[in-house]
């Protein structure tokens, strides 16, 4: 699937915020103390932003997996 310019910039924003919203959420669970919980949500944090990088530059990534094999396909 090919996404148009405007498309691929909706996607950005989208994975970049929930990114963002996906740290401010870690500064609530470590008030908790839930160390495990935090340390995934920040994972998740990570792997929007990296999503959404990979995007932006025209890669194409559906897993986990895929975003370390990461192959150009927009």
């Amino acid at each position: 699937m090919t996404l148009s310019i405007d498309e691929r910039k909706a996607v950005v924003t989208l994975r970049l915020e929930n990114s963002r919203e996906t740290l401010r959420e870690v500064e609530n669970i470590l008030a908790l103390g839930y160390w495990r919980t935090a340390a995934n949500r920040l994972y998740y944090a990570c792997y929007y932003a990296v999503c959404a990088l990979l995007i932006q530059n025209g890669y194409v990534a559906k897993t986990h997996a895929g975003v370390i094999k990461a192959q150009r396909k927009i």
